[in-house]
């Protein structure tokens, strides 16, 4: 529906049976409105499926859901819209993996305020619908082999949809959203750095939780440690990933100045095996490991490049081997998964769908350096690293960076590496005022792990825009909390490169007994 239109269809809802009589129907709620919406054109050239009202349920509230495909397009687009207390204000969520269905506010990446602030979300199904539950098939990613959604998929589903979202929420509530925002993670902090990057006219604030942006050279070291570990001699058993572990953390545990089974300076943890190797370098047992088990964690944590470099990845951080929201989530073979990896699934898909094109293709016989000109042409569409800013930062919106130090899908490493390249492009005084990177140690791929995990970074890069306080000046912490909501952990939320310092005594449960320091 084209935005006049829109307006014109509003002002039939809410004059809908006026006519100056005592018994003049009263206007349409928002709740009767949304059904109404089913079969309109949006401006952007979309049509709406479906449109109803959904009930409350936990923390989310009556919305109306509304499904839209866009036209000629596999791309669909979903808005969530409450039907009362809206802030005004668009939040559109990133999805995830391969993407093939919608993300979900209540999914435990996202912050929290944008359904406790009453936000219109809006989504994608990132070019495509996978069809039925989630099997082994769907990291095949076949929909890579079709031009028109690999490039949906790769790099424009969001913007695609964003025009005909903007014009669904105008025409629904009689007017347009004063802020539109954007927050994801993993693939849709990929698509973070994507409209940061592409499109920095689309969002007023952008929020990457560990995000893909160097996807080619992820899904390289993906293939890399994936086949050290399908043989079974390279593996660690779950007896060797905790001496692994232990002995990570009886040397980097308390560099910063409390052990407390959190490793908050990595940066300074530059850990060797080497002396935790068997006698003659054989596997006698799991007090010791072999010297192919220390190759393969010497893999995990190397960098790799391609020939030309045009591609490389810097390697993950030691620490939280043996936990299953460390090494334990992406890199270690799962019986249930047929003893592949999830890095290797992943890889498997990537190789074959995107690169050779071949889905009988053999991916232990991968080298990335036999395909540069079509790693080249993948990467134009899916490679989201461009350090340059300039645009962003010249229109005044913002990015928040954020990543667990010990995610096992997206390195804390690269995008660490990816923030020093901004600062380098744009110099610290104008990087300042776009991004801001913050780590959380001891956390997984997006929450989860043994560090506090919950930080609401939407309201910050919202406090951000609409009041000027950047997020490392809004005293922000990282929380971990329990079953009942109540907080555990907490430690301050320090912007890169200072992490949490423990100040010698107090609470080591509490925030306020760590200071940020770059020392």
């Amino acid at each position: 529906m084209h935005i006049a239109r829109s307006a014109s269809l509003i002002a039939v809802l809410a004059c809908a049976g006026c006519g100056g009589g005592d018994d003049a129907a009263p206007a349409l709620t928002l709740a009767e409105r949304c059904p109404q919406l089913a079969g309109k054109t949006l401006a952007g050239g979309a049509t709406v499926q479906e449109a109803k009202v959904v009930a409350a349920t936990g923390a989310q509230p009556e919305v109306c859901v509304v499904q839209a495909r866009l036209d000629g397009s596999t791309l669909r687009l979903e808005a969530r819209m409450p039907t009362s207390g809206w802030n005004g204000k668009i939040a559109f969520l990133g999805g995830g993996g391969f993407d093939g269905a919608m993300p979900i506010a209540t999914d435990q990446q996202f912050s929290p305020s944008i359904l406790s602030e009453r936000y219109a979300t809006l989504g994608t199904n990132g070019g495509y619908d996978y069809p039925g539950a989630r099997g082994l098939d769907y990291f095949k990613a076949a929909f890579a082999l079709d031009p028109e959604q690999l490039a949906d998929f790769t790099y424009r589903s969001e913007h695609r949809a964003l025009p005909p979202g903007k014009a669904l929420v105008a025409s629904f509530f009689g007017a347009a959203a004063s802020h539109s925002y954007f927050e994801g993670c993993s693939m849709g902090g990929h698509d973070a750095l994507t409209l940061a990057q592409r499109y920095p006219e689309d969002f007023d604030g952008i929020v990457a939780r560990a995000p893909a942006g160097n996807i080619m050279g992820l899904f390289m070291q993906f293939n890399r440690i994936s086949k050290q570990v399908r043989t079974p001699a390279n593996t660690l058993n779950e007896a060797k990933q905790t001496l692994l572990a232990k002995a990570v953390l009886a040397q980097c545990d308390g560099l910063d100045g409390v052990a407390d089974g959190i490793i908050s300076k990595p940066a300074a943890c530059h850990y060797d095996a080497a002396p935790l190797r068997c006698a003659a370098g054989a596997d006698t047992g799991d007090a010791c490991l072999s010297d192919a088990q220390i190759a393969t964690v010497n893999t995990v944590t190397s960098a790799i490049a391609t020939a030309d470099g045009a591609w490389s990845h810097p390697g993950y951080n030691p620490g939280s081997e043996d936990m299953p929201k460390g090494w334990g989530e992406y890199i270690w073979p799962s019986a249930a998964l047929g003893g592949a990896s999830v890095q290797g699934l992943f890889s498997d898909g990537f190789v074959r769908s995107f690169i050779t094109q071949d889905a009988s293709y053999d991916t232990l016989a991968w080298n990335y350096d036999d395909w540069l000109p079509r790693m080249g042409a993948v990467g134009g569409m899916f490679q989201a690293f461009d350090p340059n800013l300039a645009a962003l930062n010249a229109r005044g919106a913002k990015l928040i960076l954020w990543n667990g130090t010990t995610d096992s899908s997206v390195s804390a490493r690269d995008t660490a590496r990816y923030y020093d390249n901004v600062v380098a492009s744009l110099g610290q005084a104008r990087a300042d005022q776009t991004v801001e990177l913050f780590m959380a140690p001891g956390v997984g791929h997006c929450f989860g792990g043994a560090g506090p995990d919950k930080v609401d970074l939407l309201k910050a890069v919202a406090t951000w825009v609409e009041q000027g306080t950047p997020a490392s000046a809004q005293a922000l912490v990282h929380r971990k909390v329990d079953a009942g909501g109540a907080t555990a952990v907490a430690r301050p939320l320090c912007k890169y490169p200072a992490y949490p310092r423990y100040k010698g005594s107090g609470d080591v449960n509490e925030a306020a007994s760590f200071v940020c320091s770059t020392s």
